[in-house]
């Protein structure tokens, strides 16, 4: 089986987006694999706005210097007052981000199980891939751990020490805290860069191991490692080019949004619009709660819209990237090749023995 280069994987890669998405074009379908690489692909955003508990400026009389008050301001803003209301959004977005976690743990094998046999299924992968997925889960778990630890002795321990020296109460809290971050920006820079390769090569190549051979998360590693090290180069320029269409997918997206932005804000204002005034007029006629309940309604036929918007924008990028990681994998994991190439492939492929383990002659 010939092993793909990270630049000959964009062909299959692309044929199989056409495959699945184009052959024939089915919105079902499209909206489904939207949906399953929006979870699976761990991607999730949350906006919160916190308007009660802002801070209150001095409504003092403006000096003629704006960039003077601005400061004033700026120096005037006591963190520590506002310490209940960072803690209580800190385990919103802990809870938040833990169920988001889970299920995108499910989704990755849900995304791998949808790409490998063609055909969207949701079940078919949450049932097939249980024990493996939550193993990967358990993996997600300790490293995310791991992160939040040297994140904190590389961000919060300054912090911390700053707030027991009193920097926060003082006039000049804000710059004090604006001062430290731009200390610590470097060492997040590399941080990250070393957390973001561990994660790439967990999710598209540890996870298809713990699939297919129901690995521990320990042996898929070994066994990965021992392939990437025989030919390291091959895996670096695979990570250099996924940056590369990573930021090129993210030019893409955002010139595709808004070209479809103002047909996507009128499929989905017209029925949205028409429920919002159904609403006005059930409140006028029943009431608050009769207007309350259709605003409901239309907030939530919105909100679908616009997520349905999203599924259909990202499903080729998601279909793409995976296959693009499968594909460049399945030439170096024979058990995977066999699935991509059946008909070029022998049967019954031996699966990767993990490091320091031997298979038997």
């Amino acid at each position: 089986m010939n092993r793909l280069s990270a630049i000959d994987a964009f062909s299959p890669a692309f044929t199989r987006v056409s495959t699945m998405l184009f052959q024939p074009f089915r919105l079902s379908t499209w909206l489904k694999m939207g949906f399953i690489g929006l979870l699976g692909g761990g991607l999730a955003t949350a906006n919160m706005n916190f308007r009660g508990g802002a801070p209150q400026f001095p409504r003092g009389q403006f000096s003629n210097d704006p960039m003077a008050e601005l400061g004033r301001i700026v120096r005037s803003i006591h963190l520590a007052d506002y310490l209940h209301l960072i803690m209580t959004i800190f385990v919103i977005v802990f809870v938040v981000a833990l169920i988001l976690l889970y299920f995108s743990c499910r989704f990755r094998f849900i995304l791998f199980d949808s790409i490998i046999s063609g055909q969207p299924n949701i079940g078919r992968g949450w049932s097939r891939y249980g024990s493996q997925a939550n193993r990967y889960f358990g993996f997600w778990l300790v490293f995310r751990l791991v992160n939040w630890a040297v994140m904190f002795f590389i961000i919060g321990l300054p912090l911390w020490h700053a707030y027991q020296n009193g920097i926060f109460s003082g006039d000049n809290s804000m710059i004090e805290f604006l001062k430290i971050l731009a200390s610590i920006a470097l060492s997040v820079l590399a941080a990250g860069i070393i957390f973001a390769v561990i994660s790439t090569l967990v999710k598209d190549f540890v996870m298809p191991i713990m699939a297919l051979d129901d690995y521990s998360l320990g042996d898929a590693w070994s066994a990965l490692w021992r392939v990437v090290s025989s030919e390291p180069g091959a895996w670096a320029a695979y990570l250099g080019l996924k940056v590369v269409c990573a930021i090129a997918t993210g030019i893409g997206l955002a010139i595709v949004g808004i070209l479809t932005i103002l047909p996507a804000l009128l499929i989905i204002g017209v029925p949205g619009g028409l429920f919002v005034l159904l609403a006005v007029l059930a409140y006028k006629l029943g009431g608050l709660t009769a207007g309350m309940v259709v605003g409901c309604i239309a907030g939530l036929i919105i909100a679908a819209g616009i997520f349905c918007w999203i599924c259909i924008l990202t499903a080729p990028v998601s279909v793409f990237f995976a296959s693009y990681a499968f594909y460049f994998f399945g030439g170096r994991y024979p058990k995977l090749g066999a699935l991509l190439w059946p008909q070029s492939t022998p049967p019954a492929p031996q699966p990767i023995p993990p490091m320091g383990i031997q298979p038997a002659i």
